[in-house]
Parts: structure tokens; sequence; C-alpha cells
């Protein structure tokens, strides 16, 4: 009874200090310790759904991943319409080598999802993420997350064409 007072502040102190330290840890793994060199970023395109696509007409969907000046592609599907689901499943992996930390900070990943043509690919959806936001989430992951999809070259850039679903890893 005599002294309680202190054992509580003195637990106090030891949870603000356990508490400071995870902080200083979490600020030592942000986008400041993300250091020039090798790295590699994988994408796993998963599904897409709710495609806007008119009624009765169907698209051969592809997904077109763009990582620091680097393009690759899914396969592309055939006759998809706007109640079906695309699914792929793919894992996309870039891998950059001796990357400046300037150019990682600038860096993004394009993600358009695209009806496969004859001779032009037509847009369909398309959103970017930039690597710092990877890079400063847990694990440094983003896992099976939905991507609302729009296209900024259509009159209406702000509808919603398509949810993607993705994971993405940035590791070194």
């Amino acid at each position: 009874m005599f002294g309680g007072k202190k054992d509580d502040d003195e637990n106090n102190e030891e949870e603000e200090q356990e508490e400071e330290e995870k902080v200083e840890e979490k600020q030592k793994k942000s986008v400041c310790s993300m250091k020039r060199g090798d790295y590699m970023i994988h994408v796993m395109v998963e599904t897409a759904k709710n495609l806007d696509i008119p009624e009765g007409e169907v698209i051969d969907p592809i997904v077109e991943v763009t990582c620091l000046g680097e393009r690759k592609f899914t396969k592309a599907l055939d006759d998809i319409n706007n109640t079906g689901l695309a699914i792929w499943n793919e894992h996309l992996f870039f891998e950059p080598k001796n990357v400046e930390v300037d150019r990682l900070e600038k860096g993004k990943i394009e993600i358009k999802l695209m009806d496969k043509g004859f001779f032009k690919d037509a847009l369909v959806g398309y959103y970017e993420f930039d690597l710092n936001s990877i890079y400063l989430r847990e694990e440094h992951a983003l896992q099976h997350k939905w991507a609302v999809m729009s296209n900024p070259e259509s009159e209406e850039f702000g509808k919603v064409t398509a949810y993607l679903k993705l994971s993405i890893t940035l590791g070194r």
C-alpha cells in the first residue's frame, strides 16, 4: 500500500518508453530508410469485376502494369461481359537494379485495364500507386485490395469503370 503511487508512475514511464521505442522503430522503417540498390516489386493481378461494358457486349480484358519505366502484361482473357468476372491470378515481377533513392521516392506503379484489340488496345480503367505508399505499409505490402478504376481519357473521367483486385509487395 505504501509507495503504490510510485509503482504506478514507474509502470506508466515504462509504458511510455516502450511506446516511444515502437514509434522510433517504425520511423526507421519509413521511406527515409529506402536506400539505393536492387529491388523486387511483385504485382499480383487477381480479379476484375463490375466492368463498365454496354449491355450485350463483351471485351477481351488485359492488364498492363508499368513500374519505373518497365511494362508488363497479363494474358488477355476472352469474351467477358458486364456481369462476368475476369480472373487472372498472375504474378508480374519487376527487378530494377541499382535504383537511386530519388527515383524510388518519385516512382509509381501504373495499372491499366484494357480491351485487347487487333491494332490498338482501348483503355477501360486506370489506377496508380506511388512506391512510397507501398513501402510505408506494414511488411511493405498491399494485400488483396480492390482498386477503383476509372478512365481519365473518357468524357466521364470520374465514373467507376471497373474494380481490380491486386496485391503488391516491395522488397530489397
